[in-house]
């Protein structure tokens, strides 16, 4: 059966512009992955510690962080964060509410949390205090 050439251009054309539409729906803009980020309480060099020490009721020694970042949930305590996360006095209410965790108490680790990427936080470290 021969198939003309202007049926041939017409079925051509439908099946790039369908395989185009469906390519760029896969690949999405990525909003959700990038904004995306995961909360751990660590100490001053970066290492995951018990959550108890960035709970903002905490007065004990020790300077320690909400640290922020696109880690994977369920990294154990003693584990250390590579560079590139944000740090957040677990005192400053107002710091975490901009980083999307509750105000006051304590963060689970491994919390996810949104909007860090574009939130206004970048990359500042909170001021330091326990």
């Amino acid at each position: 059966m021969a198939v003309s050439n202007r049926v041939r251009s017409a079925l051509t054309t439908t099946v790039l512009a369908t395989a185009a539409t469906g390519f760029l729906a896969g690949c999405g803009t990525g909003e959700d992955d990038e904004q995306e980020q995961v909360a751990y309480c660590t100490n001053e060099d970066g290492e995951i510690v018990d959550e108890d020490f960035c709970d903002d009721d905490y007065r004990g020694p020790g300077l320690f962080f909400l640290y922020l970042g696109a880690f994977r949930p369920g990294l154990p305590v003693g584990t250390v964060l590579p560079s590139g996360g944000t740090r957040i006095n677990p005192a400053d209410t107002a710091a975490r509410q901009r980083a999307g965790l509750p105000p006051t108490g304590r963060v689970d680790a491994g919390t996810r949390v949104t909007g860090g990427i574009g939130s206004g936080l970048g990359g500042r470290v909170g001021t330091a205090g326990g």
